[in-house]
């Protein structure tokens, strides 16, 4: 039974590690690292290609690959600058891309190792299975599953243009470099994805306020920062706790500290996952409001926000109605600088406070 029981365990072991979940979740990161991998092999094709063009076109014995190497040269070229021209803003294609390169080179390389020179032992294609999904982060069996598509392929046109020895021995040295593919990329596969989940992680804990959940100060800054840089129209909008001082004062820093962190989620869920939240210091919040430049729907997104605060929870048994106030700037312009939409925030902010608190200001 026991024996058993580690069996089903081991098989659970390697399902997880062939499914590799993970995948999934930190797909971003992934599509990143391909589409760089995929640059990267791409250049390092073209130059590789190229100097076997240079160098076998001085050897006559070699003049009958010139041909096939040539048109390695320009697919790579093509490769690269689809890469940089499509794939830069499209990077969460890279994945089905990269398959999608890769196969016609391991037909390329299938072809020039059994039809277009069928008297001599294939090399090319034996590398290929080796290398060329070492290149790019994915499922195992994904991995599995075009390694051996292709080995078949290879199978099939190998037995049709060869002889019968020379098929053989091509087999034999077929199983060996097959298992060190399928060995090499499982090993490395599930390393690498381990390697992604720790990155993330540790981006993750640099990037985000701990107590608060929401970006620190330096991380957000720069994101709002790119954002309007790159000419993303939006709200500029600055929030500040009311009298939180005396809620420290009174209470304690420990309670304080509950209040940030449920005025930082209220405020989280007010707003959309590609608007910017960042908790600027202390009890002083920004947020970037990706396309909200309508005056109207601005000041009803503020003004419910405002409303949540009446049923608060926190600061009821200690008989304190906890409130904020905004200050708010719409970038509806083509150009305009994060210095002069902060000071404009926050003088709005610094009227909101003066007018009794608990209310919006958002600039005309």
């Amino acid at each position: 039974m026991d024996d058993i029981s580690k069996q089903i365990r081991r098989f659970g072991h390697w399902k997880e590690k062939l499914l590799a979940e993970k995948v999934d979740l930190y797909k971003e990161e992934i599509c990143n690292r391909n589409y760089n991998s995929f640059v990267g092999l791409t250049a390092i094709g073209m130059f590789i290609a190229l100097a076997v063009l240079i160098i076998g076109g001085s050897i006559a014995s070699f003049s009958v690959f010139n041909l096939q190497i040539f048109a390695f040269v320009c697919y790579f070229v093509l490769l690269h600058l689809f890469a940089k021209i499509y794939l830069q803003k499209n990077k969460k294609r890279i994945t089905l891309f990269f398959y999608g390169a890769l196969t016609p080179l391991m037909l390329m390389g299938i072809l020039m190792g059994t039809f277009f020179d069928s008297k001599v032992p294939s090399i090319t294609i034996m590398v290929f299975l080796c290398v060329l999904t070492l290149f790019m982060i994915d499922k195992p069996w994904r991995i599995f599953l075009f390694i051996t598509s292709s080995t078949l392929v290879y199978i099939i046109c190998c037995y049709s243009a060869k002889t019968y020895e020379l098929f053989l021995a091509d087999m034999m040295h077929l199983i060996a470099f097959y298992c060190l593919a399928i060995g090499v990329n499982l090993l490395t596969l599930n390393e690498r994805i381990d390697n992604v989940e720790s990155f993330v992680n540790y981006k993750i804990r640099s990037e985000i306020d701990l107590m608060t959940g929401v970006y620190n100060r330096e991380v957000g800054l720069l994101k709002i920062k790119e954002l309007i840089n790159n000419q993303v129209k939006g709200a500029f909008i600055i929030v500040d706790i009311d009298n939180f001082k005396k809620i420290n004062d009174n209470f304690g820093h420990m309670y304080g500290d509950a209040v940030i962190k449920e005025v930082s989620q209220l405020i989280k869920k007010s707003f959309c996952e590609e608007d910017i939240v960042l908790r600027m210091g202390g009890d002083e919040f920004i947020i970037y409001s990706v396309d909200l430049v309508e005056m109207k729907e601005c000041k009803q997104r503020l003004e419910c926000l405002l409303d949540c605060f009446s049923s608060f929870e926190i600061g009821k048994e200690k008989g304190v109605q906890i409130s904020i106030s905004i200050g708010c700037s719409i970038n509806d312009k083509i150009k305009i600088d994060f210095n002069r939409l902060y000071r404009e925030s926050d003088q709005c902010l610094y009227v909101a406070k003066q007018s009794g608190k608990g209310c919006c200001v958002i600039k005309e």
